[in-house]
């Protein structure tokens, strides 16, 4: 049961937390003390919006983390305060759960790809060692050097990858001959989604912090 809207997944309008508190302080008072009182940061524990107002001053809206609305839950200690701390445990670990699925999800994806390039390479004569070396190449271009296990991969380098060697089995339909061919082309597509994600995220999947070993999830 939702006891308090949770915004794009992980963010709490302290305005209905407040209500949910039944606090008796006026809304504002109440963010504004608590803010500075638990050395809050903006940007950090929380956002701001202005919302205009049709008559009047805007109002401020604060957006928190669930860290900042578990803490604001504890210090009102009372029960509304502890079930709401509650809840929003509870949705946290709701919330990892899926974000773990989906990761796995997407890990199996790319491992059926991998098995389709690995077919697509004894289709022209190749071995299980040519695949992998014609996949590590790839890897070594996305990652501009080492490159991560994919394991360790988190969720959107998954798709990346996953997408790479979609492009390479679709390469195998018209370009590729030769493992020559096959290496070309796999190294190309690496480089062109790298340079996608940059363009996206404004990162590289270097710099993308690796996740636990997804194959370690559950045991």
């Amino acid at each position: 049961m939702e006891l308090i809207k949770i915004y794009k997944g992980n963010l709490v309008d302290a305005r209905e937390l407040h209500q949910f508190l039944e606090s008796k302080r006026d809304f504002s008072n109440w963010i504004t003390q608590r803010i500075n009182r638990y050395g809050f940061i903006d940007g950090e524990d929380f956002t701001t919006n202005l919302l205009k107002s049709t008559g009047g001053r805007p109002s401020k809206e604060y957006y928190l983390t669930f860290d900042m609305a578990k803490e604001l839950a504890m210090v009102e200690n009372n029960d509304r305060g502890r079930q709401a701390r509650r809840y929003f445990i509870e949705a946290e670990q709701a919330l990892m759960q899926l974000r773990q699925n989906e990761r796995l999800e997407s890990f199996l994806k790319l491992e059926e790809s991998k098995d389709n390039l690995y077919i697509n390479i004894q289709n022209i004569g190749g071995s299980h060692a040519d695949f992998v070396q014609v996949d590590l190449d790839g890897r070594k271009v996305f990652f501009n050097g080492e490159p991560l296990p994919d394991e360790q991969l988190h969720e959107m380098l998954l798709k990346a990858r996953d997408f790479a060697i979609a492009m390479t089995n679709d390469n195998f339909k018209s370009d590729i001959r030769n493992l020559k061919d096959a290496t070309f082309f796999h190294k190309r597509n690496h480089a062109d989604v790298r340079d996608l994600l940059k363009q996206n995220t404004g990162k590289l999947p270097e710099e993308i912090d690796p996740e636990d070993d997804i194959k370690q999830i559950g045991q």
